[in-house]
C-alpha cells in the first residue's frame, strides 16, 4: 500500500467519528458546537455530522474500502477514529 493510502485512511477514521458526536447531538435535539458557530443548532450539526459521514465513507471507498478482517487499512483507519474521538473528548469536556 502507498504511503498516501495510510494517510487517506487515516483521515477517513478522523471525519467518521467526527460525525458521530454532531449527528447524535443534532437528531437528540441539542446545540453543539460546529465549525460554522458554538453553539450551532440542532440542524446545523445533522447536516456537518452527514456531511462527515459522507467524506468518510467516500475516502474509503476510492482507496478501495474496508474489510471486517483486521488489517492495516482498518488499523489505521482505527487509529484515525481513536486520534479523532480523544481529541473531541479533550475539546468538549
Amino acid at each position: 500500500m502507498k504511503w498516501y493510502a495510510y494517510l487517506g485512511y487515516f483521515f477517513a477514521g478522523a471525519f467518521l467519528a467526527n460525525s458521530v458526536p454532531h449527528f447524535v447531538q443534532g437528531i437528540s435535539g441539542q446545540e453543539f458546537r460546529t465549525p460554522f458557530g458554538d453553539p450551532s443548532s440542532a440542524t446545523v450539526n445533522v447536516i456537518w455530522g452527514f456531511v462527515n459521514l459522507i467524506v468518510g465513507c467516500s475516502i474509503t471507498t476510492a482507496l478501495g474500502g474496508l474489510c471486517c478482517a483486521f488489517n492495516r487499512r482498518t488499523g489505521i483507519t482505527a487509529l484515525g477514529v481513536l486520534t479523532m474521538a480523544i481529541m473531541l473528548s479533550c475539546a468538549f469536556s
